[in-house]
């Protein structure tokens, strides 16, 4: 298990037997920046019984996730307060170590006397208690550890106090003082539960509180309460091994019910168990050993024809009477009058009974379904048959209610609380002038996502559901807007759970068009104010993983990715329809797409590449758009989560290995990287739902992400990757984050949803620099036609369409020219004899030739013929000495400037376009070379297609005439240097031309017998100095040009 060291700083030394360690990564400690996320606001709740909801005079509370929220009601307004602690919270006051009593010595070991954090009561440690929380041992907690729910509270009656039980891993009953504000820090914190606290309960004078645990922990503790500072004290304990469903007190008596199972408690406060305190050891003396404590004495209530019911809620009516209520529709009343528990039956109401409350001579009892009904007490108590004073049917079921001084307050099946007057039943048509809606989210939350300003809700951001129910919200947690989004369903056997649900939803930011997908693959678009659907089609083969929307004054483009290893690109043509125009594949899953811009589209996929697009159109026309890959960034490690810049220079990609990585959008350049550690940098975490931001005057610039692996928000420094902050607060997976500006110049909001049904509203404040640390509509018919049964769409472009489209000219930097490739010369060309050339090429001299000829040669023997003597052949080495010869006049080129044709050579291919006139003449160039290599071969040529191909030369260069003419009047005087004659072309052309059927006479010469060649060059005389000129002349003739 990982220590967590304190790291707060202690002014006065004490003699603690413990040694402070220190951060083992102090690169990342939190010394950049006091960042502070505090909790502002909670839509919905997590309340599913009444032992998450309780009244006191003008105030309730209720749970939500990790934290407690109490309200404060005054006239037509209301206040929200939140209370809850960290798993490291250090509280005010300590609380001994049970000593656990039982009558058997085999009883079931709870689990904190063999895992206790420490080995010996503070109370009788030679230190103090402060030395006593710095131990490695009080700080040892996990992950896990931090993943805790608060699952029932209790309001004192006096209104002093607040009391809350967890479940999760080491589950704690905190005490808070409710005369503070929102506090993170509880009076004491309770950790004797093992597996859960299942319910807690003030006694009507504050005296004791009662915490319950679950099944598995088996234990009932009562403690003692200290009027004047709120410490507890173990008073009564006993076992507890039933399933409870409520617990509620009644005079001194304690009543726990639940399946089958109604136990009363008696508490007898005569009981002495105060331990004698040991003295010190240090004045010779031992410790005296605590007095065993008196167990708590219970007793079962005779259920008779109730044995088999489950009670699920009771409410105290005075010292000696109650009313248990069960899940059956049962009304029950618990007397008490002479000392003899007594249960009877009042009446059976006909619905499930969920909730119950009273006020003045009124019970009002809540039906899971809807129902409401209201009795008269004093009917109840003289055992009137018929006690139902009104009976009514809502369309959300109730789980808690309670009265306050001046008003009723609900909480239904929808996660939304309503404040209500006093005589107003809820589920009347009758409408309330002081109704106070508190809303709630209804269903489970999948994401979340802001709205820009302004946009036609006057709205901050939007949320979805699984089923397609949108709803739109402003920063105080009011609902602007709802609706639902029409998806198919398709028939899913015997699965409970729907096959089909929304998966991810964007907007406009005008918010006028949502787009949504489905798990089919299915996209639709849809205008709110008519809520017709724009586009509806099927997009990929399987979930649809993300969606981006850009919209710019001339250009709306909507992106998704799915699951099938495909990106989908939309745009809105100029009829105002949108269009499909290209299909992106990949060799993985497609994380992320984003469109940062016009001409830019990114995907992230877990083939551990960035792929980066450039968005091209046709020139003159605007509706022909298309993405050409651009560049590929490799990564470490597969992508979660990724964010741009508002520069739209750099893009920051989060990634599983739990590190978040900078990288150059225009070089694929890495800038940094750094592990998302903690405080101390114990512990990493995977980042996702990364956003970019901006703080302050200073431009402070942060990153924003959740992990689900301790269910955290963090903040951290986006220059340097330090830690800033994180906070907890969803008890189950946190399903998105968004970053909102608030009102105020400098302000930031953070809004995080959560798999439990909550959204929690949080303040981003970044101080300076420190040192120190509704109903959904009805679904369409189904027809035969459904959109999961259409094939998915594809429009992948190939290289010649992508060739139609020009890429825009870099803004960006330098782009580094291409590579020229060096050809090696032909063995082909070197074998040519000096009998094929032309007369015209022995004329033509060349710097080549002039430094053949200086070349020093082997000179023949005067052996004569003989082939002992006759000279070896050329080596490697002295034949790539020997210079290429052109085979036509090098125009405008000094005589012997070898440097200048390579530089001439290498301009050719530098700045060349895709599909451009200056890469045409090259790759003409290119066939053309290789057309003069197939020459040498003795193939047979077509007279017609020789022909032809004359025709097609002379033709060639009269449009070269043509464009030179046009270039010299379009350039001027200044360009004539760069421009091309059109006398020198058109001479150039017909000499080439010329040339080439030269050399195919010659190939018709090619036919004579081999002894005829080699006898006409036998009978010419030869010279030895003539042997070694001829042959430097040959090596220095026979090699043609491979260019023009």
């Amino acid at each position: 298990m990982a220590s967590t060291p304190s790291n707060r700083l202690k002014l006065t030394p004490s003699n603690s037997p413990f040694l402070s360690r220190p951060s083992r990564s102090p690169i990342r400690s939190r010394l950049v920046y006091d960042s502070c996320l505090s909790l502002r606001r909670v839509v919905g709740s997590t309340c599913s019984s009444p032992t998450g909801f309780d009244t006191v005079h003008s105030s309730f509370a209720y749970i939500a996730g990790g934290a407690v929220v109490v309200v404060d009601v005054s006239g037509e307004h209301y206040s929200q307060r939140f209370y809850r602690a960290r798993p490291s919270a250090v509280p005010v006051y300590a609380v001994s170590p049970v000593t656990h009593a039982s009558s058997n010595a085999t009883s079931t070991p709870k689990a904190n006397d063999s895992r206790n954090r420490s080995a010996a009561s503070p109370r009788d440690s030679l230190y103090g208690a402060l030395d006593w929380a710095d131990s490695p041992s009080s700080k040892t907690w996990t992950s896990r550890e931090r993943i805790k729910a608060a699952t029932c509270l209790a309001l004192s009656r006096d209104g002093r106090y607040l009391a809350v039980g967890e479940t999760g891993y080491a589950p704690r009953v905190l005490i808070f003082n409710l005369q503070e504000a929102s506090s993170d820090t509880p009076l004491v914190s309770i950790s004797e539960h093992t597996f859960g606290v299942k319910a807690v309960a003030w006694s009507p004078d504050t005296k004791f509180l009662a915490s319950l645990g679950t099944a598995n922990d088996g234990f009932l503790f009562l403690w003692k309460i200290d009027p004047k500072t709120g410490a507890a004290k173990l008073f009564q304990q006993n076992r507890c091994t039933s399933f409870v469903k409520g617990m509620v007190w009644m005079g001194n008596n304690l009543i726990t019910l639940g399946v089958r199972h109604i136990k009363v408690w008696r508490v007898d406060e005569t009981v002495s168990n105060s331990p004698t305190k040991s003295k010190f050891p240090g004045d010779g003396s031992f410790p005296v050993p605590q007095q065993t404590q008196k167990t708590l004495p219970g007793r079962n209530i005779l259920l008779g024809t109730l044995l088999e019911a489950t009670f699920s809620c009771a409410i105290a009516i005075g010292e000696d009477k109650a009313i248990i209520c069960s899940e059956t529709g049962s009304v029950c009343l618990l007397d008490d009058t002479q000392k003899q528990m007594k249960l009877s039956k009042i009446l059976d109401i006909g619905f499930s009974i969920n909730c119950v409350s009273s006020r003045n001579d009124l019970v009002q009892i809540g039906g899971k379904d809807g129902q409401f009904a209201v009795l008269g007490l004093e009917s109840i108590l003289n055992g009137n048959p018929d006690p139902i004073v009104h009976n009514s049917q809502a369309d959300d079921g109730l789980i808690a209610m309670g009265f306050l001084a001046e008003n009723l307050v609900t909480i239904d099946t929808k996660r939304s609380v309503n404040i209500w007057s006093p005589d107003h039943i809820p589920t009347s048509s009758k409408c309330d002038k002081n109704h106070i809606p508190i809303p709630g989210p209804g269903d489970h939350i999948v994401g979340v996502q802001r709205l820009a300003e302004p946009n036609a809700y006057q709205a901050d951001f939007f949320t979805w559901s699984a089923s397609g129910n949108v709803s739109v919200w402003n920063i105080d947690g009011m609902t602007k807007r709802s609706f639902d989004i029409p998806i198919e369903q398709i028939e899913a056997g015997n699965e409970s759970e729907p096959v089909n649900q929304v998966v991810v939803v964007r907007a406009t930011n005008d918010a006028s068009f949502f787009v949504a997908g489905d798990k089919l693959g299915i996209l639709r678009i849809i205008d709110t104010s008519t809520k017709e659907c724009l586009m509806e089609t099927k997009a990929h083969a399987s979930d649809c993983q993300d969606i981006t929307v850009y919209e710019s004054k001339v250009k709306t483009l909507v992106a998704s990715c799915g699951r099938d290893r495909t990106a989908q690109l939309f745009h809105k043509s100029s009829t105002g329809s949108f269009e499909h125009f290209q299909t992106l594949e990949f060799s993985s899953k497609v994380v992320q797409v984003l469109i940062p811009s016009d001409d830019k589209v990114l995907t992230c996929s877990l083939d551990r590449t960035l792929q980066i697009h450039d968005l091209v159109t046709k020139e003159g026309e605007p509706d022909a758009m298309a993405a050409i890959p651009l560049k590929v960034i490799s990564l470490r490690a597969s992508p979660s989560s990724m964010a741009m810049t508002p520069d739209n220079k750099t893009v920051f990609v989060s990634m599983l290995d739990r590190s978040v990585s900078q990288f150059d959008c225009v070089t694929g350049r890495l800038l940094s990287s750094f592990k998302c550690n903690d405080e101390v940098g114990l512990e990493t975490v995977v980042l996702e739902s990364l956003m970019f931001g901006q703080f302050g005057a200073n431009d402070v610039s942060f990153l924003l992400g959740l992990s689900n692996t301790d269910k955290s928000i963090r903040v951290y420094d986006a220059q340097s990757g330090g830690f800033m902050d994180r906070e907890w607060g969803h008890t189950e997976a946190i399903n998105g984050v968004t970053l909102i500006d608030g009102a105020d110049e400098g302000e930031r909001k953070v809004v995080s949803v959560g798999e439990d049904g909550t959204i929690m509203i949080w303040a981003l404040d970044l101080q300076d620099p420190v040192a120190s640390s509704r109903m959904r509509d009805p679904s369409p018919e189904k027809t035969s036609s459904l959109n999961f049964n259409r094939p998915p769409l594809r429009r992948v472009l190939s290289k010649a369409e992508l060739a139609e489209f020009q890429r825009p000219p870099s803004s960006h930097g330098r782009r580094s020219p291409p590579r020229p490739v060096q050809r090696r010369p032909s063995k082909f060309q070197l074998a040519v004899t000096a009998a094929t050339r032309t007369p015209q090429a022995e004329k033509q001299t060349s710097p080549g030739s002039m430094i053949a000829e200086g070349t020093p040669s082997r000179r023949a023997s005067s052996g004569g013929n003989s082939a002992s003597n006759s000279p070896p052949p050329e080596s490697p080495k002295t034949r790539s000495r020997i210079l290429r010869r052109p085979s036509l006049p090098v125009l405008n080129t000094p005589s012997g400037s070898i440097s200048s044709r390579k530089k001439s050579n290498n301009s050719l291919h530098r700045g060349y376009n895709f599909g451009s006139l200056s890469m045409a003449t090259e790759q003409t160039c290119r066939q053309l070379r290789a057309y003069r290599k197939k020459l040498s071969s003795t193939e047979l040529i077509n007279p017609d297609i020789l022909s032809e191909l004359d025709a097609e030369l002379r033709l060639t260069a009269a449009a070269l005439g043509e464009r030179a003419i046009r270039s010299r009047s379009t350039r001027g005087e200044s360009g004539r240097s760069k421009t091309v004659s059109e006398t020198v072309l058109s001479g150039l052309l017909d000499q080439y031309s010329e040339r080439l059927v030269s050399m195919l006479g010659e190939k018709l010469q090619l036919r004579l017998s081999e002894e005829e060649k080699n006898s006409l060059i036998m009978d010419r005389p030869r010279t030895a100095g003539e042997g070694s000129s001829s042959s430097s002349n040959e090596g220095a003739l026979c090699t043609e040009p491979e260019s023009i």
